[in-house]
């Protein structure tokens, strides 16, 4: 699933920027689409602030973003984290008394607040005390107005304007000399479209899961909550559990809370990384999912002949190992959301390490680079038997296991 937005330099006369406007689309294409303003908003905070890092999307910038005024009055803005979040109050805002107390809740807060194409009016001058940037758009406002404006405020010292609409070098230059501290427009910068692949609701569970399991003293009880929020999930783990072959049991395991305790810690964190494997391809490239089941087992395989202490992270690594194509995300912005061992990260971000050597390994059996293949193999004193003999049975467990844990 992809989302899209379109953000636009804000700029100080030096070309550094200040922040970004971020524009909801729902394409590439490059204008705002026939959606409901509120909703937009909604859209647009829940898709680049909820589900991912925005930090991917503007670095340590801020994030200018127009809040329509029915969002303002509900709290909308409160549930959002206000380091970098500026709130545009739009010109088309009622500036009475009740949008001022949320002005100056948002304000107590920590957030930044923006009036947005602002037009001079005595009845906006009770917020200049509690606004840190005035935009004013060059198309709608005079020079001089603005100049004038600017001049009335300079005893809200904290208080920065931005020049919106700059398309020519003649009016950068007229609105510095206005006074104008930021600069927005053509002349700098169109709004550049970004498609942003954003995780799923099973997808943002398997991680949250994934993370509550990593936890040395593990909350049996969130664990639980967690689980029962996905009923596939939870029918899958009871089938996981029941398939076992344990010799002294009786009778199946019906109840959640029990199987997660009966799988005891490993067990639980190889079903529930297979299980987010299988939500992010779900739908997706099944031949990536194959692949990535292949190399869970073919690396602990691996590893149990060479290092036989890294087994666990073995199969966590050889499964994750294509979660950068299967997401269409760098590994690098993956792994902070997973709760991998160092052993792990040095493998899959930089290929170093005990289990980077054995990626590298698969790699040339599956590229046929047979030559390097067999140095590798020299290396660690393995046959070419025995690691063709672990590949297929790699395939057969694959095989086995997808059948119980269907796509």
């Amino acid at each position: 699933m992809h989302c899209f937005v379109a953000r636009q330099a804000i700029l100080d006369s030096r070309g550094n920027p200040l922040g970004y406007e971020l524009l909801f689309r729902t394409s590439l294409e490059n204008r705002f689409p026939n959606i409901d303003s509120e909703l937009a908003t909604r859209r647009l905070m829940a898709e680049q602030f909820l589900s991912q890092k925005i930090e991917d999307l503007v670095g340590d910038a801020l994030c200018f973003v127009n809040f329509p005024d029915a969002l303002l009055r509900e709290g909308m803005a409160e549930s959002f984290d206000q380091q970098q979040l500026v709130i545009e109050v739009l010109e088309t805002a009622t500036p009475d008394d009740e949008l001022l107390t949320c002005v100056k809740q948002l304000k107590e807060l920590g957030f930044q607040v923006a009036l947005d194409d602002h037009i001079p009016s005595t009845k906006w001058d009770k917020f200049l005390p509690w606004v840190d940037y005035i935009k004013m758009d060059l198309r709608q406002t005079t020079m001089q107005e603005c100049k004038n404006l600017i001049k009335r405020s300079q005893k809200y010292t904290q208080l920065r304007f931005i020049a919106e609409k700059v398309e020519t070098q003649q009016e950068f230059m007229a609105s510095q000399d206005a006074g104008f501290s930021f600069f927005q427009g053509y002349y700098f910068q169109q709004p550049q479209v970004i498609s942003r692949r954003i995780l799923t609701t099973d997808e943002m569970t398997a991680f949250e899961l994934l993370s509550a399991i990593s936890d040395e003293d593990i909350d049996y009880n969130r664990l639980t909550q967690l689980f029962s929020r996905d009923l596939s999930l939870s029918y899958y783990l009871l089938r996981y559990v029941n398939s076992l072959h344990i010799g002294y049991r009786q009778q199946n395991i019906d109840n959640l809370r029990n199987a997660i305790v009966f799988l005891g810690h490993q067990q639980l964190k190889r079903f529930t990384a297979l299980m987010m494997a299988a939500y992010i391809s779900k739908n997706k490239n099944i031949e990536l999912y194959r692949l990535s089941m292949i190399r869970a087992k073919w690396c602990e395989l691996l590893s149990a002949k060479v290092s036989p202490s890294l087994q666990d992270d073995a199969f966590l690594c050889g499964l994750f190992s294509l979660l950068d194509a299967l997401l269409e995300r760098p590994m690098a912005d993956i792994l902070p959301h997973l709760s991998v061992t160092e052993p792990v990260r040095q493998a899959l971000l930089e290929q170093k390490g005990q289990l980077g050597f054995l990626m590298g390994l698969m790699q040339d059996h599956e590229q046929a680079n047979w030559p390097m293949l067999q140095q590798r193999l020299d290396f660690i004193n393995l046959s070419a038997d025995d690691s063709n003999m672990f590949y297929e049975e790699a395939i057969k467990w694959s095989k086995n296991i997808t059948q119980h844990h269907p796509l």
